[in-house]
């Protein structure tokens, strides 16, 4: 990620050009969407069964994400925590009952009352943190008995690889985060690992580099029918983690 002209801002922290950037180009919108539809879909398989939960996104950018989960799960109430206010005040129009406070999301905020949120999400941003362990102690801290976490974020390979391309500019990550550091991760939160899987097949994924239009939906029955063959495993880039609350 950009860090900001701040001395005092961490590496890795956005600023309003990336707000810019995924309403401009169609990849970043892509990318996007397809993390919102699979943080639903791991809602509504793995979640306590809410029909309209309460959502707290962590890394929440200029709310893009957010309001797309909170449309599709049709959320009561989503917060968006972002570091930088620069993302805050580059935020578009919001759905009802969607809202982006300012704020760390490995320290507490007052804007999170304590076993409250059905869903907690920390798309793209786990492996920015020096400590994710504090990050997801306060999403164990946030969620109802039973919420569910899902975090995303590159595997490692293909961020390398697409870095090397220019197809991202060069971003900030303090670790290169797997299926074993995240279980450890959760545990040591309180909570239980029940989902891995890799999710955007690569061919699909360049298309809207191309400025070929892709819908997440589409992009996840490719990624459905071909997981199940691991012989595909190398071509998925990004990983999907899922926890829940015992």
């Amino acid at each position: 990620m950009n860090a900001t002209t701040e001395q005092s801002t961490p590496a890795g922290v956005m600023d309003a050009s990336y707000a810019e950037g995924r309403r401009a180009k169609p990849h970043l919108a892509f990318r996007y969407k397809s993390r919102a539809l699979n943080a639903c879909n791991a809602y509504r398989r793995f979640g306590p069964g809410e029909a309209s939960p309460r959502v707290l996104d962590l890394g929440a950018a200029e709310g893009a994400t957010m309001a797309e989960v909170h449309r599709m799960l049709g959320a009561s109430e989503s917060i968006g925590i972002e570091y930088t206010q620069e993302l805050i005040d580059a935020s578009g129009p919001m759905p009802e009952g969607c809202r982006l406070v300012r704020g760390d999301v490995t320290a507490e905020h007052e804007a999170v009352e304590p076993g409250s949120f059905h869903l907690v999400t920390a798309l793209a941003i786990i492996e920015h943190l020096k400590d994710p362990g504090l990050m997801m102690a306060q999403a164990a801290k946030a969620l109802v008995p039973g919420g569910v976490f899902v975090a995303s974020c590159p595997a490692g390979t293909w961020d390398a690889v697409s870095g090397k391309l220019g197809l991202h500019k060069d971003e900030h990550h303090e670790d290169a985060i797997d299926r074993s550091k995240f279980e450890a991760l959760a545990e040591g939160a309180g909570l239980e690992s029940v989902r891995y899987c890799r999710f955007m097949f690569a061919p699909v994924g360049f298309l809207p580099y191309l400025r070929l239009p892709v819908p997440a939906g589409l992009a996840d029955g490719v990624d459905r029918a071909l997981r199940p063959l691991k012989v595909f495993d190398p071509f998925f880039v990004n990983q999907l983690f899922v926890a829940r609350k015992r």
